[in-house]
């Protein structure tokens, strides 16, 4: 490949994870396989036991960060059950990795991710406890992601993959952002986009999670029950990503019980973008042919999420796009007679299209 861009990533993780190494490396190759020559670039999953070679004078992890990080364009992080072996520096190989790493390259080129499936069962307590600890300190930065089985880290460390690759070689308007000063962007789950979108359908945003119907957990957003109730993988699913978009502090626990979430600032910010996104792919559905101008009411009749949305909140996310010079739309008598996608919105939609949503699973409360 000429002209083209070379792109890195180091994959950090003690040894008790090498199945989610392995399908690192294979997100990474099937990427490469897909779009590579379309985009004119190449990723190279980079790992200590094929990258590094044999040196003297130094601690083993010093020589390794020092022949390998500063080459690398990414970091991957994967714990689950082991938080490695202590260094001179640090609690751990891998944990010295993240923070040279974050320091050098910046915080958002760092990508963590945490398996919360069970335990083996000779997993080494105050190892685990060591995650545990290590995750809670950087809980509050927004720099995680859980996930349980690896084909799920496959898939969510594909859409991170995309959403890194997007802001080195392109940029983006949508996406949600935890801090603006400092741009650490994260990619929800489908379950946490879906619950950050469907909790401002209300007039009054929320989150309710209620653990005390004998049926299980309910959790509850713009009014809409979105889990299974009594289904373990359901409410796993759910309460994972309530879990995210609390330690991204897009929510906050109003209760002070785990039972209300309120949207923050930036929670309400990062929800607008995710309907800029959702408007959008719904416009795109309508239109028959390009350039259409698509009815109003097409856009207000059908629900999202199961539920209509009202005419107030739409025409206000209408009016924000066109402000921004993301979509065409025809004013009427004071409102909103019709809207078209433009350049600028088909490049985002393009740009997005990683971010998923997840279908309520629940019934109305």
């Amino acid at each position: 490949m000429q002209n083209g861009t070379f792109i890195r990533v180091f994959i950090a993780s003690p040894g008790d994870v090498y199945q989610e190494r392995d399908e690192a490396c294979r997100v990474i190759h099937n990427w490469n396989a897909a779009h590579s020559v379309s985009r004119s670039v190449l990723i190279e999953p980079v790992r200590v036991e094929t990258h590094s070679h044999a040196l003297q004078g130094g601690h083993p992890q010093d020589l390794i960060n020092s022949q390998l990080l500063d080459r690398c364009d990414l970091l991957v992080a994967i714990l689950w059950s082991r938080l490695g072996t202590p260094t001179n520096s640090d609690l751990s190989g891998t944990v010295q990795e993240i923070r040279e790493f974050s320091e050098r390259k910046g915080p958002e080129r760092v990508l963590i991710f945490f398996c919360d499936r069970a335990l083996p069962n000779s997993s080494d307590l105050s190892q685990v406890q060591a995650v545990r600890d290590f995750k809670d300190s950087i809980k509050s930065n927004g720099l995680y992601a859980p996930y349980t089985e690896v084909a799920e880290f496959g898939s969510s460390f594909r859409h991170q993959l995309d959403l890194a690759l997007n802001r080195i070689l392109e940029g983006d308007e949508f996406i949600a952002v935890a801090d603006q000063s400092q741009r650490v962007e994260v990619v929800f789950t489908p379950e946490a986009n879906t619950i950050l979108a469907a909790a401002t359908m209300a007039a009054r945003p929320s989150v309710t999670l209620n653990s005390s119907l004998r049926r299980g957990y309910v959790l509850s957003a713009g009014g809409k029950c979105l889990n299974s109730p009594g289904d373990e993988r359901s409410e796993a699913r759910w309460e994972s990503g309530l879990e995210q978009l609390e330690s991204c502090s897009f929510v906050k626990d109003a209760s002070h019980k785990g039972e209300v979430f309120r949207l923050t600032k930036e929670g309400f910010e990062a929800a607008d973008r995710l309907w800029y996104v959702l408007i959008l792919r719904r416009i795109e559905s309508i239109q028959s042919q390009e350039p259409s101008y698509v009815n109003y009411a097409d856009i207000i009749n059908e629900p999202f999420f199961g539920q209509k949305i009202s005419d107030s909140f739409l025409r206000e996310k209408l009016q924000s796009m066109a402000s921004m010079e993301q979509l065409e739309i025809v004013p009427v008598d004071g409102g909103i007679g019709a809207a078209s996608l433009n350049d600028v919105s088909r490049k985002s939609l393009r740009e997005h299209s990683f971010l998923e949503f997840a279908e309520p699973e629940g019934d109305d409360d």
